[in-house]
């Protein structure tokens, strides 16, 4: 196998960025071909302290290159301040290369983006205010500025003018908001791209070099597959494409080329967004997981606890959902899966996994397309006793408690899908490596408890 695609299972915040780290290790080239960019996300290594927003964690192997795909809507000016943040604590960017089909978030989109959720009262899931559903809307509107664009600075100005025209137009008259300078932002993002010159190619190329010599590409998604705009909990959902279908299209490869997908799953969710979440935890099972995350995301990273434009709890906290990952599962045609957050779970006296969903008078076993259905869904769980026992650092899975090993067989058999890495930990080394997905060939799914043979 030499292209294997990685997504998130869940709503996001998953842990892919290790995973996406680890398994570039053996990768040519790793993608990241749809999304925005992340909030920010903290990466402690040897090399340093980081906060990436849109570089895949594989920036940090020398012998990788690393590209920012066609999917992808970047803010150059966030993308610069990282791109030198990195190379200011000695970080090489040489091997990193982004798309000239991938489009910019502009002034305007945040602007945007923040009256039409006071007037439609938009749910906020993914854009945390960066103006990525705007700049994805203008996008499909054929109105929207491709990185690309940069390079030809009287096509830019000329497509700059006739978009902020009319842009303009509505902030003043509809919104009631100031008009913006054409002149300061084109003088601005011509300073961006030639600070970005050299980074940006046709990256389609070096994909097909790498597939026309048989070396191992990963391609990685933004979010989490629950939240894609087609199949997700609808309008609660991402502007993003983050599933592995989108991939091709995020990237510029054929559909034949993908050879497997890993999909990302924690041992129980995390949900950083407003929207119906059916197995989300009472108060008391969830206590240890907020202060666990807490401790993990305030004294390691900084994270924030809330989010930044509502103010609300930042983090929700769910039982694993085996029927969304079953759902999941299918509809990406998942090869494997990583498991990650095991170690939350440890002082947990029993845990709980969602089978079915009872809706009024019926169980079903189908995660439901319609919201209506989603919101009035209770799961349906299966209990299973905790191992009351730290699972941190472990590297063997032989080395985990007893009713721990059950619970992950328990996942593989009611997803369909062999567990081929477990993270029980934050750093790198704190893995358990099953079975390499690269190595693997599409074929059945595993089914039976004896799945480690």
């Amino acid at each position: 196998m030499t292209v294997l695609a990685l997504i998130g299972g869940q709503w996001g915040e998953e842990g892919k960025g290790k995973f996406t780290e680890l398994l570039g290790e053996s990768a040519k080239v790793v993608v990241r071909y749809s999304g925005g960019g992340n909030l920010r996300q903290p990466v402690m290594n040897e090399q340093g302290r980081f906060n990436l927003q849109f570089i895949p964690r594989s920036i940090f192997n020398s012998k990788v290159i690393t590209v920012l795909g066609a999917g992808m809507v970047l803010d150059p000016k966030r993308l610069v301040e990282e791109m030198e943040a990195l190379t200011g604590m000695g970080i090489n960017l040489k091997r990193l290369f982004i798309s000239e089909q991938a489009h910019l978030i502009m002034p305007y989109h945040p602007i945007f983006e923040e009256q039409e959720r006071r007037v439609y009262g938009t749910p906020v899931i993914d854009t945390m205010g960066s103006g990525l559903g705007p700049a994805y809307a203008d996008k499909v509107s054929r109105i929207g500025i491709r990185i690309g664009d940069l390079m030809q600075e009287e096509q830019f100005l000329s497509r700059l003018s006739k978009t902020l025209t009319v842009k303009n137009e509505i902030l003043t008259k509809v919104y009631k908001q100031e008009a913006l300078n054409l002149r300061d932002i084109y003088q601005q993002y011509l300073s961006y791209g030639r600070s970005l010159r050299e980074r940006i190619f046709d990256t389609r190329l070096i994909l097909q070099k790498a597939l026309d010599d048989g070396h191992r590409v990963l391609l990685e998604s933004d979010q989490g597959s629950m939240l894609d705009l087609d199949f997700g909990s609808y309008p609660y959902v991402s502007n993003a494409a983050p599933t592995v279908g989108a991939a091709c299209v995020g990237c510029g490869i054929p559909p034949m080329a993908i050879q497997g997908a890993m999909g990302v799953f924690g041992a129980y969710i995390i949900r950083a967004q407003t929207g119906p979440f059916p197995t989300e935890m009472a108060k008391e099972d969830s206590a240890p997981l907020i202060h666990f995350r807490n401790m993990e995301g305030t004294v390691r990273n900084g994270r924030r606890p809330t989010n930044p434009i509502t103010g609300e709890k930042y983090r929700r906290f769910g039982w694993f959902d085996a029927v969304a990952a079953r759902f999941v599962a299918q509809l990406n045609g998942l090869t494997s899966i990583g498991l990650t957050y095991l170690d939350g779970l440890d002082h947990h006296k029993t845990v709980k996994i969602c089978t079915a969903y009872q809706v009024h008078d019926s169980s079903i076993t189908r995660f439901p397309s319609d919201m209506s259905t989603i919101k009035v869904a209770s799961p349906i769980y299966e209990e299973m006793p905790g191992w009351e026992t730290s699972t941190a650092h472990v590297k063997h899975f032989e080395d985990l408690p007893p009713a721990c090993q059950n619970f992950v067989q328990r996942i593989s058999q009611l997803v369909g899908v062999r567990v081929d890495m477990v993270s029980t930990g934050p750093n790198r080394e704190d893995t358990i490596t099953l079975r390499d997905p690269f190595t693997l060939a599409p074929g059945p799914r595993m089914h039976t408890t004896n799945y480690l043979s």
